[in-house]
């Protein structure tokens, strides 16, 4: 396999670090770790000085995967929403830049804990607190628009979200399947604030 000039000059644990990602385009268990070791073009003592098994370069690889995720929809919500109702709807605003990439295969979360299929396994542990932290980022963003209870709505558009991150790798117009989605939010997100502006005010019957 020819190497391009970035991974010849690119650190040990770096390109170990890019070969991992054969385990978001190909998956877990399908990469043993000579796949890895050719791609990137470093000894077996190298895997085990940085990461101590291909155990911990997974762990690594879903840690980082975890932060870059967190930090794209952290740009995206910065970046077009002002209040709580426009960052809960840039959510997915960045969800369908997301899964209209080419190179989208599915999320990796999802993928780890179908392909592990173990509820105790610790990779399934980093795809909980990831999907856990993306809820409580809705219900802040909730929050700020106004909805009085927001976890439960958390709740509803993270499952929403996983679907469309499902529904996108099954159909291929992954444009409309954003827009659809992100349709649907809307309709959640007008149906509770609607509530709370129908709400009596306390003390009030």
């Amino acid at each position: 396999m020819a190497k391009t000039a970035k991974t010849q000059v690119q650190a040990p644990r770096e390109r170990l670090m890019a070969a991992a990602e054969l385990f978001y385009t190909e998956g877990i268990r399908a990469i043993g770790v000579n796949r890895l070791l050719e791609e990137a073009n470093t000894p077996i003592m190298t895997l085990y000085r940085h990461f101590g098994s291909k155990d911990g370069l997974i762990e690594a690889f879903l840690a980082d995967k975890d932060r870059r995720v967190r930090a794209k929809f952290a740009r995206a919500v910065e970046r077009t929403g002002t209040t709580g109702r426009e960052r809960v709807l840039a959510m997915f605003d960045a969800l369908g830049h997301v899964i209209t990439d080419p190179k989208y295969r599915g999320c990796t979360f999802i993928n780890v804990a179908v392909e592990m299929a173990d509820a105790e396994h610790p990779f399934v542990d980093i795809a909980v607190s990831h999907k856990n932290f993306v809820r409580e980022t809705f219900a802040r963003h909730l929050t700020e628009a106004g909805v009085r209870d927001a976890e439960p709505l958390a709740t509803q558009l993270l499952i929403l979200m996983n679907g469309v991150f499902v529904s996108a790798q099954i159909y291929p117009d992954g444009t409309e399947t954003a827009k659809q989605a992100r349709m649907a939010a809307e309709v959640l997100l007008n149906a509770a604030l609607a509530t709370r502006d129908t709400a009596p005010e306390p003390g009030h019957h």
